[in-house]
């Protein structure tokens, strides 16, 4: 098996500035190779063909306590309004979609 298969932590980060999409996405795209050991180069796509980056940014810093999910490179990710960055091994942790976005909610 290799290292990617066997994977069972998750990994969570935090952003200092939501509205930065180069901070977001160099968050996102590390805690994700962090949680499948792979090398950067690896990846097998890129951010952008999961979820349109900047529109990404522009709602988690639109909302005070919202959240998006979305598959990544076979990981569940998971997204808050205040930053923090959870990736986990296993898509079905976030509720898997085919790679698309899964939603945002902000609670009442």
């Amino acid at each position: 098996m290799s290292q990617r298969e066997t994977r069972d932590q998750h990994v969570e980060r935090t952003v200092d500035d939501v509205s930065s999409t180069e901070q977001l996405t160099q968050t996102i795209v590390g805690a994700v190779v962090e949680t499948t050991g792979t090398r950067p180069t690896d990846v097998d796509s890129l951010l952008y063909d999961v979820v349109e980056p900047d529109a990404l940014s522009s709602v988690l810093a639109a909302s005070t306590n919202g959240h998006v999910a979305f598959v990544y490179e076979d990981c569940g990710v998971s997204i808050s309004s205040d930053g923090t960055v959870l990736v986990v091994p296993d898509p079905a942790c976030v509720g898997h979609a085919g790679g698309t976005l899964l939603g945002v909610t902000e609670p009442p």
